[in-house]
């Protein structure tokens, strides 16, 4: 490896909370979104005050962005698990976005900041990653130094003021490059970017090692002590560093001198334990009995409009499939199921907690949990909607039953895997699954009328004429199906390059994918898809499948080339791998003497693997076995029981049990409900109970969506009232524009309304009338934090049609009056608005012609001269009655101008009331203030404007 990435210096970062948050305060406009992301303090999220009180303190790291891991589950659910021991604390830490990265090392600000604490890394004990994907690891070098976390392991230990670093997750067994000694690249006796690992799942496991270090710590032990405790107490718990990985030393052209010869390195030869209370090889952790545990519960409700209401509740773990190409199938067998009981609980405690109306079954296949019927129609019953996800065409093709209740539901879209364009290539994936099976699948999707089907397919590189010809005939077939059926189906199929993982038997494969660009395969299945009018996908270029791939299949010495691509050359993974960057590793594996063919060729049973050292239930003999079985195209039947199949157990290895083994292969689905049960939900689903809640959102919230809070008020109302929980649906409008249509309602605070629709029942007669909820408010408000419920009203009728906003804004405090009236004046004069000019009393008054008001886009513009507040730090307050034709996006551009276009979030925007057109007004209502007849209709404010006439209701509020 070149020494010129060497040395690589500590980076020094802010080490003040204090600092970190009066940075983010003066800079967060710099940031993607506002600095969303970085805002934190999400309901359900721990309260900032109890960090200090903390027996430990635990920050949950992730390596992707906070949008793109705002639907995962993974960091919530370790939070909840981390929060069941005594005395924990948890935070969460993201990768920024992209264009943050540079503001955010510019100013010397952890990379991984707590979001809502602010506290840099090293104020943690613990920092657990989470990591989902293979590629991913690609940031943890530079999330690390440029967090001010030493790279390396043995220095990490030297310091107390450094936090230990453990990884976990779906692919924490498949992260050997992270574990290298690189002494030979010349960083000295260095090794381990992480110093643990957890393999396997965490339920029990997490808390295990949160008690071991909170007692280590309180003892006053050594993080090295602490980490020698959890050997033998912590299930799955790996110390890469423990182990010992010897590789063979290749002399090239031996009979010269020494100068001639070329030491290049060769295979991995041996891997032995360094100490006698490590195990060989360890053994990944594994919950038998789902039901111990508890299932996402109390996650975060993120600041991310997608997701929004959403929910995902896991069914089962495991798969009881051998798909060859799935590393979930190997890895987290066996197939286990968590029973309708314990889910039912879960999804009442989840619905209240995140104010779910939406709920997705997780599962790697959701029909093939025994209790499938009872289930949908349960969480149907309790929930506005219930989605479906991933399935086997196989069990659908022998339940036409299942396409009915999907249409009945409401699920339109389905997505399936067919994987193999031929049988032949599906039987090399092992993936039981015939043309006919997938045929009469489609035909029960098409006639029960589906918008869209997905079908998954995977380019193996082993395509050949005949399974091209094969794939033409069934599409041709599929499209005849759609004609026949009347269908207007939009179908997608989508393609991705073979991965082969470690730990299945495509370990032992040759790596197709990525030693050679199949655009030729693809350009074939394109064509062939789009001459039947099918559309078409690819999910993954060939650099990012050859980097996959590499750091999959990659050993310890990659390390060097990880750390130089990350800091040196500075590469960010952001879901995309560039052509230079695959470039760039084929040199670091030349420089470090390494080859790719080493890593991509075909391996014999006895190879020895980098991850020998760990052991996921099942036998490398299997997985050889089943190997030889792919390559001659041959495969078995699944050990999961299911109608006219005979399942038996294969052999593998996974289940403890002769018990497990027999609940799998006598596995039955419950049988279906009547048609008429599930009808007579969705027909009592159109008789629904409207609340409205009208509320004053503090400026906290501002640049938090708009159904962020709708999603909050319902959690609280849920929260305080938990007999209403099974009859809450979703929130269905807002006064400001729930569908986010207008850039200004990520940053606009003050007065706005919502309405929620619960199932009108005698349950929610008696709790939800007015009366009940205007005793219960304070209770209610009690679970808010950002924003105050100021009215509860039921079945008020429609949203009202408005006419006027009324907006107090309050720009930086380098806006001047004089400014402000040019901007204004100019705004008014480009938008046709005859005004009148008026100065009283220190204010500057655009009265607005009353036979222009029509359709004025501004219908009364004042400025006052105000009080500077620790939320607007400005000396001026524009107060402003819009039409909803106004687009305050426009009018801040102006004021702003171009070069400042990043500041207009800083404005403060709020909402002060709302007031309709053309009332119907009792004869001679007249203001209170200045006696003039009323002539607008008030319908929400701050302030006591009911009887007041639009201008005198314009005033600035007396608090």
């Amino acid at each position: 490896m070149q020494t010129n990435m060497l040395p690589i210096k500590p980076y020094d970062c802010l080490r003040s909370s204090q600092e970190i948050r009066l940075w983010y305060e003066k800079n967060y406009h710099l940031l993607s979104r506002a600095g969303l992301w970085l805002k934190g303090e999400e309901p359900n999220t721990m309260d900032p005050a109890l960090f200090y009180q903390a027996e430990l303190r635990f920050l949950i790291c992730r390596l992707s962005t906070y949008r793109d891991v705002s639907v995962s589950i993974s960091h919530p659910l370790v939070a909840q698990i981390a929060q069941e021991v005594a005395g924990v604390f948890t935070d969460f830490a993201f990768l920024p976005p992209p264009k943050d990265l540079g503001v955010m090392t510019d100013a010397h600000i952890p990379l991984w900041v707590g979001t809502t604490t602010k506290e840099p890394p090293g104020a943690f004990d613990v920092l657990g990653i989470s990591n989902s994907f293979v590629l991913e690891l690609l940031n943890l070098p530079k999330l690390l130094h440029f967090s001010g976390i030493p790279l390396f392991k043995n220095e990490r230990m030297m310091r107390s003021d450094i936090p230990l670093i453990v990884l976990g997750g779906a692919s924490a067994a498949v992260t050997s490059v992270l574990h290298g000694p690189t002494q030979e690249q010349d960083f000295g006796n260095t090794c381990g970017l992480v110093d643990a690992v957890f393999l396997g799942e965490g339920e029990y496991s997490l808390k295990q090692f949160l008690e071991i270090v909170k007692r280590g710590k309180s003892a006053g032990l050594s993080k090295s002590e602490i980490l020698q405790a959890c050997h033998g107490k912590v299930d799955g718990f790996y110390e890469p560093d423990k182990y010992e990985h010897r590789y063979q030393i290749v002399v090239q052209n031996p009979a010269g001198t020494p100068m001639e010869a070329e030491i290049t390195q060769g295979n991995l030869l041996e891997i032995s334990p360094k100490e006698p209370y490590v195990s060989y090889p360890v053994r990944s952790a594994v919950v038998y009995d789902l039901d111990q545990v508890k299932t996402l519960e109390t996650g975060p409700i993120w600041y991310e409009t997608e997701g929004l209401g959403a929910g995902s509740l896991q069914i089962s773990s495991g798969c009881p499939c051998f798909c060859s190409f799935c590393a979930e199938s190997w890895e987290r067998k066996p197939y286990r199921e968590r029973s309708l009981l314990k889910l039912l609980e879960a999804l009442k405690a989840a619905k209240a907690q995140q104010g779910l109306d939406t709920v997705a079954l997780f599962s790697f296949n959701f029909n093939t949990h025994s209790e499938l019927y009872p289930m949908i129609l349960s969480f149907y019953r309790e929930m506005d909607s219930v989605s479906l996800k991933s399935q086997r065409f196989d069990l659908l093709s022998a339940d036409r039953f299942l396409a009915e209740v999907q249409q009945v539901i409401g699920k339109t879209t389905v997505s399936c895997g067919m994987e193999g364009i031929s049988e032949r290539l599906r039987r090399f994936l092992h993936k039981n699954l015939t043309e006919e099976q997938i045929y009469k699948a489609c035909e029960y999707l098409l006639e029960r009328g589906i918008r869209e089907l997905k079908i998954f397919l995977i380019c193996t590189g082993l395509e050949q004429a005949e399974d091209f010809e094969e794939f033409g005939r069934f599409v041709k077939r599929l499209d005849d199906l759609k004609g026949m059926s009347g269908s207007n189906v939009r179908i997608i199929f989508s393609l991705t390059p073979l991965y082969y993982p470690p730990h299945t038997p495509l370990q032992f494969h040759e790596c197709l994918t990525a030693i050679a660009d199949i655009k030729k395969i693809s350009r074939a299945i394109e064509r062939i898809c789009k001459l039947q009018n099918m559309e078409f996908r690819e999910s993954a270029t060939h650099e990012e499948i050859w980097m996959t791939q590499l750091l999959a299949m990659g050993d310890r010495r990659l390390t060097a080339a990880l750390i130089r691509s990350s800091i040196t050359d500075g590469f960010v993974y952001y879901n995309a791998i560039p052509k230079q960057i695959l470039r760039n590793w084929r040199a670091y594996l030349m420089e470090l003497g390494l080859s790719e063919e080493n890593y991509f060729c075909a391996k014999g049973k006895d190879h020895v693997f980098p991850w020998n050292d760990i052991d996921l239930g099942i036998s490398k003999k299997f997985l050889w076995e089943e190997h030889e079985r792919s390559i001659h195209f041959q495969e078995r039947e699944y050990c999961l029981g299911r109608p006219h199949v005979e399942a038996r157990c294969l052999g593998c290895g996974a289940c403890p049990t002769p018990a497990q083994i027999k609940k799998l292969t006598h596995h039955t689905i419950s049988q279906p409900f009547l048609m008429e049960e599930i009808l007579r939900i969705t027909a009592s689903k159109r008789n629904k109970r409207i609340l409205r809640a009208v509320v004053e959102i503090e400026s906290t919230l501002r640049l938090a969506p708009k159904r962020f809070v709708g999603v909050a008020i319902a959690r609280a109302l849920m929260l305080a009232i938990p007999e209403v929980v099974p009859y809450y649906q979703a929130v269905s409008s807002s006064m400001q524009y729930l569908e986010e249509e207008s850039a200004i309602a990520d940053f606009t605070h003050g007065m706005n309304v919502y309405h929620l629709s619960f199932l009108s029942h005698d349950t929610t007669k008696k709790l939800l009338d007015n009366e009940s909820l205007s005793l219960r408010l304070n209770h209610i408000q009690e679970h808010c934090r950002g924003f105050r419920i100021r009215e509860c009203m039921v079945d008020p009728g429609d949203m009202p049609e408005v006419h006027g906003i009324l907006y107090k804004i309050c720009l930086p405090a380098e806006f001047t009056a004089p400014f402000l009236q040019q901007k204004l004046g100019a705004y008014l004069h480009a938008n046709y608005v005859r005004h009148t000019l008026l100065k009283r009393e220190g204010q500057t008054i655009f009265q607005v012609d009353p036979k222009h008001r029509k359709n004025a886009v501004v219908l009364y513009a004042r400025i006052d001269k105000t009080h500077r507040t620790k939320e607007a730090d400005t000396e001026f307050s524009l107060y402003m009655l819009a039409s909803r034709r106004f687009r305050m996006q426009e009018f801040l551009e102006a004021c702003y101008g171009f070069e400042r276009r990043k500041e207009i979030v800083r404005t403060q925007i709020e909402a002060l009331g709302y007031y309709g057109k053309n009332p119907v007004l009792q004869q001679g209502a007249q203001c209170t203030s200045c006696h003039t007849p009323i002539s607008e209709a008030f319908l929400f404010s701050q302030s006591s404007g009911e009887n007041r006439c639009l201008f005198c209701s314009t005033q600035p509020n007396p608090h």
